[in-house]
């Protein structure tokens, strides 16, 4: 089966449109997904209730044994207290679920 130029340059189209709406939808997907991670550490520290204070000895060695594990993330103690920080400013704003 032969198809002109211009159809094929239709299906082209579409094929690449389809493609990138993929990627979109993929880089969306992981970045919530991240998203969900670091609030659910912010989370973990802050139900822990680490503190600067006396907690940052932990935070220190697990952002040492994360970072061993992931070394590709941004998993520094300043990175995890931020999430702590995050989690706690707007954890008010998200519905309990019950």
């Amino acid at each position: 089966m032969k198809i002109s130029d211009s159809e094929y340059a239709k299906v082209l189209q579409q094929a690449v449109s389809e493609i990138q709406t993929a990627r979109i939808t993929i880089a969306r997907q992981v970045n919530s997904t991240v998203n969900s991670a670091y609030w659910n550490i912010g989370k973990l520290l802050f139900d822990k209730n680490l503190e600067s204070r006396h907690g940052s000895g932990v935070v220190k060695l697990l952002s040492v044994d994360l970072k061993e594990q992931f070394p590709d993330m941004g998993l520094s103690p300043r990175n995890l207290w931020d999430m702590k920080r995050f989690y706690k400013r707007y954890n008010v704003c998200v519905p309990k679920l019950r």
